[in-house]
């Protein structure tokens, strides 16, 4: 009994002088701020520094030189324009060449006299039997175009005549001007510039109005024309009248040099 007594008290000695163990404190949690993101490189860029590009001196070329005389021959110098390389070839008249100063008949027939314009009409009409122009295999005669009594519009018209619409042709004749005789944007193709200033003016299928091509003009010719291009045939109706029946959308135009 002494001996559990002795026991239990030295283990209540041993009890009384061991530390407590408090619990350590758990640290608070921190917060890690998000690492920065260096931005990538686009796509084919790399971190090498940019080397720019030597520039070659320009070297002039030398210009040509003329075997006879010795000296630098010039550069020709092709004008600038919109004119497609397939287009065809637009006259216009001598810079010398005068200028009527209206576009009444009674102004063009001043320029030249009767006897002029019947001198020249019969060259043209010589060198159109002869075969001497040339150009399309059929030339389109004023002849045709009247070969039929007109009435009103497309009334009785042939049907040859009315095939002819949308064709490729080739015609000649005199210019007579609508509104003006310099920038010229259409005018009237008319078989004899006599009749128009002293005998029968020509009735409306002896006329063809003549387009020019867009952006194209044209400036008053004394000279015959040649003009080659797409006919029409359509009525045209201004304030309930038919002013023509035929058109003629430019291709190419050209004067006639009589001899």
């Amino acid at each position: 009994m002494k001996l559990i007594l002795s026991t239990l008290l030295l283990c209540g000695v041993a009890c009384s002088q061991t530390p407590t163990s408090e619990p350590k404190p758990v640290p608070a949690p921190v917060k890690q701020e998000p690492a920065k993101q260096e931005p990538k490189p686009a796509s084919g860029a790399t971190d090498k520094p940019k080397v720019e590009a030597k520039q070659e001196p320009k070297v002039e070329p030398k210009p040509a030189i003329d075997p006879k005389t010795g000296k630098p021959v010039e550069p020709k110098v092709e004008p600038k324009g919109d004119k497609p390389a397939d287009e065809g070839i637009i006259e216009r008249p001598a810079k010398d060449q005068p200028v009527p100063k209206g576009t009444d008949p009674a102004d063009i027939a001043l320029m030249r006299s009767q006897e002029q314009m019947l001198e020249v009409e019969r060259k043209l009409a010589d060198q159109m039997k002869s075969g001497k122009l040339t150009g399309l295999d059929k030339i389109l005669p004023f002849d045709e175009l009247t070969s039929w009594p007109y009435e009103d519009g497309l009334k009785g018209m042939p049907k040859r005549v009315k095939e002819l619409n949308g064709k490729k042709v080739l015609m000649t004749g005199f210019m007579l001007p609508i509104d003006e005789v310099q920038n010229i944007k259409e005018f009237l193709l008319v078989q004899s510039l006599w009749s128009c200033c002293y005998g029968q003016p020509p009735d409306i299928h002896g006329i063809v109005r003549v387009v020019m091509p867009k952006g194209r003009t044209t400036d008053y010719f004394f000279d015959p024309l040649k003009v080659t291009g797409t006919f029409k045939v359509e009525a045209t109706i201004l304030d309930g009248y038919c002013v023509d029946i035929y058109q003629l959308h430019v291709d190419s135009l050209e004067a006639i040099k009589l001899k």
